[in-house]
């Protein structure tokens, strides 16, 4: 946030330094998109010195985009409702508001025989942009949030569109627009693709899983919330602080499954271990919630042997790291012949990665797919190893 922070400050000056906050699933980049938001928009003060923006804020996701013109489309759709939304800029920027209300691409009129042009959508787009951010002197500027930077396909051409975007701009002397993406790290090489040196308009913001300490707050400020609202405070063990914070590995979608889980199962107001065990593996609980929304395909679907999973175990030891085909067979305690068929029903299936540039090494495709199996495994040693049912949704 310090460096968004910055970032804003100098796009205020006219010094705009465009960014990706980057991370995987259930790292937190949609809720920071959120803060950014308000930051942008004046309804949170800056982290240094309680000061507050007061950029034209337009938030868009890319899901379901599939050409250029549907960019164009998503921001300039958002743009003119924030526009709406504030009736002294609609006021000032007349003109834009005119063009905006006639644009064809917004689906106001419609040529049959004649597709929207991705280039002139483009350059419609940065000339609205422009005038918007020099309509008013009440604005400091305009920032659009991108969220789900990642899922267009490399034929919309999402890099060379922000290249252009950006450069024209530039080339009209608006400098007081900031692009702020999030996505996957699938985004950048998705736009180098499509443009080979967009990504060097952007900084990379790589969002990393949460340290113990901060895993341990942000259940402890949940319970706090609880509190103010219940008769009687819900109370935590600190072993079963210490289990939540393991089994988590720092991923916020965790940290908040699991210890609303284990704070639903309580019924005496002191959460126990034996509460967030019950709380995972119940039917429908935390375990089963993670694993519908990203992992059981992967993990239960698409293997019918355990002895597979072993070597999946085994790899999510060393989270996302190089793992020899050695060290499988000594970890998974499979046989050798075993640990062949399963890599190879592995790689078959894109389970896991395998290094090119090196022979006999392998790991799995993210960080959060490891602390899920090790969730799982940590669950099971808990209860003595005994046999866990798993809903397969």
């Amino acid at each position: 946030m310090a460096k968004i922070d910055q970032y804003l400050f100098q796009t205020k000056l006219g010094n705009p330094q465009h960014f990706l906050i980057e991370g995987e699933r259930g790292i937190g980049k949609s809720s920071l998109m959120f803060v950014v938001s308000n930051v942008a928009r004046g309804k949170l003060a800056t982290l240094k010195d309680d000061h507050k923006f007061n950029f034209l804020t337009v938030a868009v996701d890319m899901a379901g985009v599939a050409t250029q013109v549907d960019i164009v489309r998503a921001i300039a759709r958002e743009l003119k409702a924030e526009i709406a939304a504030s009736a002294p800029l609609k006021e000032n920027a007349g003109k834009v508001w005119d063009f905006l209300s006639k644009w064809e691409i917004l689906g106001v009129r419609y040529h049959r025989d004649q597709a929207p042009d991705a280039d002139d959508a483009r350059e419609d787009l940065v000339r609205v942009v422009s005038e918007v951010s020099k309509a008013s002197s009440a604005i400091d500027g305009v920032v659009i949030l991108i969220d789900e930077s990642d899922a267009p396909p490399v034929e919309a051409g999402f890099g060379e569109f922000l290249k252009s975007f950006t450069e024209r701009l530039s080339k009209k002397d608006c400098n007081n627009v900031l692009i702020c993406l999030a996505g996957l790290p699938t985004t950048i090489p998705k736009m180098r693709s499509s443009h080979e040196s967009s990504p060097r308009i952007l900084s990379v913001l790589n969002l990393k899983p949460l340290e113990p300490s901060e895993r341990k707050s942000a259940i402890n400020r949940g319970l706090n919330s609880a509190s103010e609202k219940n008769i009687k405070p819900v109370l935590i063990d600190s072993d079963a602080l210490d289990f939540l914070s393991e089994m988590s590995e720092g991923y916020p979608h965790f940290v908040q499954q699991f210890a609303y889980c284990a704070f639903d199962a309580d019924d005496d107001d002191r959460i126990t271990v034996e509460d967030v065990l019950k709380g995972a593996y119940e039917e429908n609980g935390a375990i089963d919630q993670l694993g519908s929304k990203y992992f059981n395909e992967v993990y239960y679907s698409k293997i019918g042997s355990d002895e597979y999973r072993k070597v999946l175990n085994a790899m999510a030891d060393h989270s996302d790291g190089w793992v020899t085909r050695r060290e499988l067979i000594k970890e998974s305690g499979v046989k050798e012949s075993t640990l062949n068929n399963a890599i190879t029903a592995l790689k078959a299936r894109n389970i896991i990665s395998v290094d090119e540039g090196r022979q006999g090494y392998y790991r799995l495709p993210t960080k959060s797919f490891a602390a899920w199996i090790n969730a799982v495994n940590s669950i099971e040693e808990k209860r003595g190893g005994s046999p866990v049912t798993i809903t397969d949704s």
